[in-house]
């Protein structure tokens, strides 16, 4: 396994070498906008470089603005869908890297099957590239939606009973999950449970962690934004058993460190970096 953290900058393969890590989860965005064009392949060509030269390995390209532009997604045809990612799937191609992160995203305007419909007409043709360009998507199991009602969802993926439906809509070997726990353990699903069970789709691993708040979840209840994300070690989660597991599952892929803790954010980041890995590194990288 590679140790590393999910970044948008190309200048973070030379901090994660400094600050001790081995791995980088790299954002497709880093080169470009792959909605508008191909993306950047010469900057592409450097960062390969100078991911050897740091012996830093990129675990998966990521690649989440299906989600974060949805309205620029929704409005689209399932072709201009299948475009961008053959774009995507270039870029990947030319780092050496088999995985590609995404999100499903979810068009509010639509119920529940109208978005299975639309799962299944935006990446059943992306998987099938995928295929066979030998490559594969690992969809993250973020939910996409919390907080005060009225809210709109921009992503799906929450549960088991979603990634049942992911796989019934696109029966192919390169759809997978880019598995969190932290979007599990909130919910009170068993994240342990959940990574033996799909075991087989998981493709890249999030380490994040999270904290209850129980006063929110008293006060606001599920709509109360009960719970707040921490690095690894800070929060709820038991991560030798989970490392244990990914070890028994047979995982050999990345694991990235997803920073959203606003304790250590600003000044402060990448002081919550180094203390993730101090968490994470004897667990993955025994000495």
């Amino acid at each position: 396994m590679h140790l590393g953290f999910l970044s948008a900058a190309v200048a973070d393969i030379d901090k994660a070498a400094r600050l001790g890590f081995d791995g980088l989860e790299l954002q497709a965005d880093a080169f470009g906008r792959a909605d508008v064009a191909a993306l950047d392949a010469d900057a592409i060509a450097q960062a390969r470089a100078q991911c050897r030269e740091r012996g830093v390995t990129i675990s998966a390209l990521a690649y989440y603005d299906v989600a974060f532009r949805s309205a620029v997604f929704n409005a689209a045809e399932p072709a201009f869908v299948h475009d961008v990612y053959e774009r995507v799937f270039d870029a990947a191609e030319r780092l050496g890297v088999q995985t590609v992160a995404s999100m499903s995203g979810f068009d509010a305007a639509r119920d529940w099957d109208g978005n299975l419909r639309l799962f299944a007409d935006r990446f059943g043709p992306v998987a099938r590239r995928a295929e066979q360009r030998g490559l594969r998507l690992a969809f993250e199991n973020w939910m996409g939606f919390g907080g005060r009602l009225p809210f709109r969802p921009v992503n799906m993926g929450g549960s088991p009973d979603t990634w049942d439906a992911w796989f019934a809509a696109v029966p192919s070997p390169a759809i997978g999950i880019e598995f969190d726990p932290s979007h599990l353990a909130w919910q009170g699903i068993d994240h342990l449970r959940a990574l033996a069970e799909y075991r087989d789709r998981v493709y890249h691993v999030h380490a994040k962690d999270v904290e209850l708040l129980a006063e929110r979840r008293y006060r606001g209840g599920v709509n109360g934004n009960a719970f707040r994300f921490r690095i690894p070690g800070y929060g709820m989660i038991a991560w030798a058993p989970f490392i244990a597991a990914l070890r028994e599952i047979g995982y050999d892929g990345g694991v990235a460190i997803e920073h959203e803790d606003a304790v250590f954010s600003h000044d402060r980041f990448d002081e919550g970096l180094v203390r993730g890995r101090q968490v994470l590194g004897p667990l993955i990288h025994p000495v």
